[in-house]
């Protein structure tokens, strides 16, 4: 964590997140257009992750290790970009387009700076962490400032309520994969060892609270901005 490498690898996705969000929102990109790009970054780090990650099976064969399945909070973030891109407008679209931006947003930030796959330039799985995360970030940042995203103070109780749910469904599966270690959402263990707030000094169920005040203060304070900016043009109109 912080090494020269992973320097580089930040200041390239800097790069990246900064010249693609101009692009886009001064280009004045369609929802469709920005979700096709996102779509093949998808593609490219789903791909790269399944043929770099796969192991023998004990029947023969080969299988994806379980510990690669698209658990995690940013990989969930793919099959909203897929519903965003691909799905019928909607009330229902909207809510993923209002989740994915926040989530994407603050999950992408965090996995930059915690590259849990490395950052060797020498393996695939640095790339495709950082192309991965860094695509997210910008399309996120796309939906905010082109708008489609509604950051309001009901979204902001729905993102909270959705995030928890998430967080009971990765408990089960994290339960039912346990004998392959898995740690979706960092709800077993955290991140990396050693970090000053997320450990398991005081024990798991401290962490996990922990863990939970956290995203929801984090959420909290993204979109307290969006809700407070909303209210004043509110009361401006009146």
């Amino acid at each position: 964590m912080f090494t020269s490498e992973h320097f580089i690898w930040m200041a390239l996705s800097a790069v990246f997140v900064a010249g693609m969000t101009v692009i886009s929102v001064k280009k004045q990109w369609s929802l469709r257009r920005a979700g096709y790009v996102m779509t093949a970054i998808c593609a490219f780090s789903e791909i790269s992750k399944m043929m770099s990650d796969m192991q023998a099976n004990p029947a023969g064969g080969m299988s994806l290790d379980p510990r690669s399945l698209p658990f995690h909070l940013c990989s969930l973030m793919l099959f909203g970009v897929l519903y965003v891109t691909f799905g019928r407008e909607g009330r229902a679209k909207q809510y993923v387009i209002d989740f994915l931006a926040v989530m994407g947003t603050l999950g992408s930030f965090f996995a930059l700076l915690i590259p849990t796959n490395g950052t060797d330039f020498r393996t695939i799985f640095a790339y495709q962490c950082f192309v991965y995360h860094a695509g997210i970030m910008w399309f996120c940042l796309y939906l905010i400032l082109s708008k489609r995203a509604e950051l309001g103070g009901k979204t902001l109780l729905r993102n909270l309520g959705i995030l928890l749910g998430l967080s009971f469904l990765m408990i089960y599966i994290n339960g039912a994969l346990s004998a392959y270690g898995t740690n979706f959402m960092y709800l077993v263990r955290p991140p990396m060892e050693n970090l000053p707030y997320l450990n398991l000094d005081s024990g798991w169920y401290a962490y996990l609270l922990r863990l939970m005040a956290l995203g929801a203060a984090l959420v909290t304070l993204f979109q307290l901005p969006f809700i407070l900016r909303k209210r004043k043009a509110a009361a401006c109109a009146k």
